[in-house]
């Protein structure tokens, strides 16, 4: 199961969302995260995971151990909790460009990935389109989720973005950043999709990640609250999920085994 989460413009929040949407998704489902931005990733110098093993090791593994998902896990995620891995990305956008954007890369990890049926990849793509190197992820995804923010501003350009990755995803949603002036019938006329969500904005949602997921002010904060909900709907959306089970205690740190599947 592949869910792929993108942006259209500004930093609405992809690669903090991914990580709590994995945190916070249903059941016993095993569930990794996949930072494959092209204009450098975020999530190991933000959560002290660091880059290696990570995405340049998975693009390898991908090559040479094609369908064998245990065996991408175990070169190139890192262990973050119960059930929970994350493969982060290189830090600098001229590694991760060029990483992306080497020979059928992104095809063979998107086809290595789509034939993993024990877990759910969460793939940060960045601002993705059709376009991107990384389109290949897209186009084996269950689902791709636009990201925006609530301002008319952002969300005016939303509409040409989930037609662009209509064409290659399975389904499109979208998910609003914020208090919009409108309701969601009329974000789902306007976006041209079915499935669009509405998540409260947190200025401090990196800050209380980084304290872990089992932190109680994070557990509070309504942005958890709600992408509990979206996880929940998602996985009911694109598949079955394991038996019912609290959502995932990463707990109180990210500083975890590394590696281990």
């Amino acid at each position: 199961m592949i869910v792929t989460l993108g942006s259209v413009r500004g930093a609405p929040g992809v690669s903090v969302s991914a990580m709590l949407l994995a945190a916070a998704w249903p059941g016993d489902t095993p569930r990794v995260v996949l930072e494959a931005d092209v204009d450098g990733g975020v999530i190991g110098a933000r959560y002290g995971l660091g880059v290696d093993p990570g995405a340049s090791a998975l693009v390898a593994a991908a090559r040479h151990q094609l369908g064998d998902p245990e065996q991408l896990i175990g070169e190139a995620a890192r262990r973050v909790g119960d059930r929970a891995w994350v493969v982060p990305g290189p830090e600098s956008a001229v590694a991760a460009l060029r990483l992306w954007s080497a020979d059928r890369a992104a095809t063979q990890v998107a086809a290595a990935l789509a034939a993993d049926i024990e877990r759910v990849w969460i793939v940060d793509a960045g601002r993705v389109s059709s376009r991107a190197p990384v389109a290949a992820l897209v186009a084996r995804s269950d689902l791709a989720l636009v990201f925006t923010r609530h301002e008319p501003a952002d969300l005016v350009q939303v509409p040409e973005r989930v037609a662009d990755l209509a064409n290659l995803a399975r389904r499109v949603g979208v998910v609003v950043v914020g208090t919009p002036d409108y309701g969601l019938d009329e974000l789902r006329e306007f976006c041209g999709v079915r499935h669009v969500w509405q998540v409260s904005a947190e200025p401090n949602a990196v800050a209380l990640t980084q304290r872990g997921w089992a932190d109680r002010r994070l557990r509070r904060a309504p942005v958890w609250r709600d992408l509990v909900t979206v996880a929940a709907e998602l996985a009911e959306l694109i598949g079955p999920v394991g038996p019912a089970a609290p959502a995932a205690d990463l707990g109180g740190s990210l500083h975890l085994e590394v590696g281990d599947a």
